[in-house]
């Protein structure tokens, strides 16, 4: 029995295990927006939403008598409006730089501060570097809860039929995107309690306040236009969590994969977009090379969505595809990708179903960052041999697979019965829907080296800091993070140059041809006051003030990119100071994290101390500094004193560092590269030296510090 059952496996629980009254499975966004909105017209007291990412400007139901309003952002100002009782929090994640761009421009502002006062908007950083936070939740006045794959943004909404150019495909800033499919699954009673809790517990880690829980409602707020699959199951709910000021790594997901693949006996089928993790390719390795080994077929995406997933989770799925083969005694594992009319589907789904006896859906994808790096929240429901919870978890297989097949789901459930899962899946695969068998990989991918850097099951901190520990005394875990956070993208930078200028011949001349441009504009006195100008935006937006200090000195060279990058800091920190002067630190704590309560207390008592080390030390953001040292009103001298103290070491490495990777990159030259690999080590000795005499410093000092 799993971890989650009634009898536990030792060493592994999950997080809650609760009553259901209705559960409903919906199947991708069509059905999953229609019910939300549904669900959210009947909320009276509470609105949670908690998720990777959010876009006010969805539409949910795209239909041309759709009832207005049909974009999540105007429903929930209507209802904020409506009923005066309603409160609405959504928690997002604050993500990094390379998803900024594909994403709601000045969230907080437009749906915080812009808004209705009941409506309340919050951007989380409470994680690790390189991690995210990756839950996807909605709970309506506690009662009613929806969880699974999906968040609230674009390019989430499709039809069950997926059908090319389908006009609906088409949200703000992604026109005519691909078919999707994916899979939510809603729950009422104690299990929405449940996942409430969870809510607010992120929020109160997020904002440092906390939400109370609502007593139990005297109406339904489930859809009437919602039917339920089953009710009155029992389900559980599995996590991830990094570790995280001071709380342990919870890796209940990884624990609860293990489990459903070893309980398995006739089939396992799974539909997920990636299949990267270790642990799970573990687990079905060690099935496959049983004599009794069910079948197991994996539904995934036919391609991978962009340069860096290609060559993170699509080359990590081919090195552990080839591997799983040469272990595979019967043809029982085969991975297939869905295909309309020709058209690839990609497949966004966390969804696994053992037998007729468990089912997960869940945000959790098979990569090694959902097993202990990103937050993650799965519900598993199991049968328990109950008739109608058995029925319910094979309907929803079948019903999966006559959507890939174009048939019903009739149809599927006597084939499998009749043939097993991978022969019934061949027998339909001739129509224009199909699932085509993915071909097992060459042996490239075995060939190159593995890299937690890429896709970690912890935090990258622990990784690198791991190899180098701390010979007495310990830092910050938030501050290792952020020195090994400059120091792995440097790294990676470093590697990436070298490998590029390796290659025979470049395979992307327009990238070449960019290089050469920018080379060129070292001698455009505009180009300098440019790169000047576009600090003001980096102190805006909180972008990594190390990054622009390295594109000016691949752009200028090392001292005019210095003296360019050293100017435009300055008058980027001058120009956020005076907006967190006038804005006051109320308004700053709000729209920089509760972090900013702890620089606040330390600025005016260390004066140009406190500014150098606070830019010397990753503790908080170059944004959140300036902000907070206007807000408390620190003396403009000390401020830009401590600042042009503290800054100017940071400008010139990373100055250097961009001089020489330009070097690199246009030059090929070899002592460029050993110079410049130099430089990243010299850069990591430099960063593990001072978070040692940090970590003996604090621990040296820890008895007075607590008198204070």
């Amino acid at each position: 029995m799993l971890g989650c059952s009634t009898i536990a496996v030792p060493g592994h629980n999950c997080w809650r295990r609760v009553q259901a009254e209705r559960v409903a499975f919906l199947v991708d966004g069509q059905a999953y927006f229609s019910a939300l909105k549904a669900a959210l017209q009947e909320a009276r007291r509470s609105v949670l939403i908690i998720g990777w990412e959010f876009d006010s400007r969805t539409r949910l139901e795209r239909r041309p008598d759709a009832q207005e309003p049909d974009t999540i952002g105007e429903l929930l100002r209507m209802l904020v409006r409506a009923r005066a009782e309603l409160q609405v929090h959504v928690l997002v994640w604050d993500p990094a730089l390379i998803y900024a761009f594909d994403r709601e421009f000045l969230p907080v502002v437009k749906h915080d501060w812009l808004s209705h006062p009941h409506l309340h908007f919050r951007l989380d950083d409470s994680h690790p570097f390189g991690a995210s936070h990756h839950q996807k939740i909605v709970v309506i006045d506690d009662s009613v809860g929806f969880l699974g794959g999906m968040d609230i943004s674009g390019k989430r909404w499709d039809s069950s039929e997926h059908s090319p150019g389908d006009p609906r495909r088409n949200d703000p800033g992604f026109p005519n995107y691909p078919p999707f499919h994916d899979v939510q699954v809603a729950v009422a009673g104690p299990a929405a309690a449940a996942l409430a809790e969870l809510a607010r517990i992120r929020w109160r880690n997020a904002t440092g306040h906390t939400l109370r829980a609502l007593p139990p409602a005297l109406y339904d707020p489930w859809p009437a236009s919602l039917p339920a699959d089953v009710e009155d199951v029992t389900v559980a709910f599995a996590r991830t969590a990094p570790p995280w000021e001071g709380e342990p790594a919870v890796r209940e997901v990884e624990q609860l994969f293990g489990d459903m693949v070893l309980t398995a006996h006739r089939h396992i089928y799974i539909e997920n977009q990636y299949f990267a993790s270790r642990t799970v390719a573990r687990a079905l390795g060690r099935r496959l090379r049983e004599e009794e080994c069910p079948e197991i077929a994996m539904v995934t995406s036919g391609y991978s969505a962009g340069f860096l997933e290609r060559n993170t989770m699509g080359m990590s799925r081919a090195r552990l595809q080839g591997r799983l083969h040469a272990q595979d005694r019967g043809e029982r594992l085969r991975l297939y990708a869905p295909t309309v009319q020709g058209h690839l589907v990609k497949v966004h789904a966390k969804t696994m179903i053992v037998d007729g006896e468990l089912l997960r859906i869940g945000s959790a994808n098979l990569n090694n960052r959902s097993m202990g790096l990103d937050t993650e929240c799965d519900l598993l429901l199991e049968a328990g041999g109950r008739p109608d919870a058995v029925s319910a978890i094979l309907g929803l297989r079948a019903r999966l697979l006559a959507e890939h097949l174009g048939r019903t789901p009739k149809e599927i459930s006597e084939a499998i019965e009749r043939l097993g899962l991978h022969r019934a899946i061949a027998a339909f695969g001739e129509g224009p829907r199909r699932l085509d068998l993915l071909p097992i990989p060459p042996a490239l991918p075995e060939l190159l080296p593995e890299s937690d850097l890429l896709d970690p099951d912890s935090p990258i901190e622990t990784i690198l800091m791991a190899a180098t520990p701390p010979p007495s005394g310990r830092s910050s875990p938030h501050l290792a993070g952020r020195f090994t956070t400059g120091i792995a993208l440097l790294a990676l930078l470093a590697l990436g140059a070298a490998l590029w200028r390796s290659l025979p011949a470049s395979p992307w001349p327009a990238v070449d041809a960019a290089l050469g441009q920018l080379a060129a504009s070292r001698t455009d006195p505009w180009a300098g006051l440019l790169s000047v100008g576009i600090y003001l935006l980096v102190g805006l937006t909180g972008i990594p003030v190390f990054l622009p200090a390295v594109a000016a000195g691949a752009i200028f060279g090392l001292w005019p990119g210095m003296i360019y990058a050293f100017a435009g800091t300055m008058l980027s920190a001058s120009f956020t100071y005076s907006i967190g002067r006038r804005l006051g630190r109320h308004s700053v704590r709000r729209l920089t994290s509760d972090r900013a309560s702890r620089i606040s207390r330390v600025l005016p008592r260390h004066g140009v101390v406190a500014v150098a080390m606070l830019r010397l030390l990753p503790v908080a953001s170059f944004t959140a500094v300036n902000l907070m040292a206007g807000a408390v009103r620190i003396d403009p001298a000390v401020y830009l004193a401590g600042s042009a103290a503290g800054l100017t070491p940071m400008i010139l490495g990373f100055s250097l560092f961009g001089d020489r990777l330009a070097a690199v990159l246009n030059e090929g030259n070899p002592m460029d590269a050993t110079v410049l690999s130099s430089l990243a080590i010299v850069l990591v000795m430099a960063g593990a030296s001072l978070l040692n005499r940090i970590g003996r410093s604090a621990t040296g000092n820890a008895g007075g510090a607590a008198g204070d």
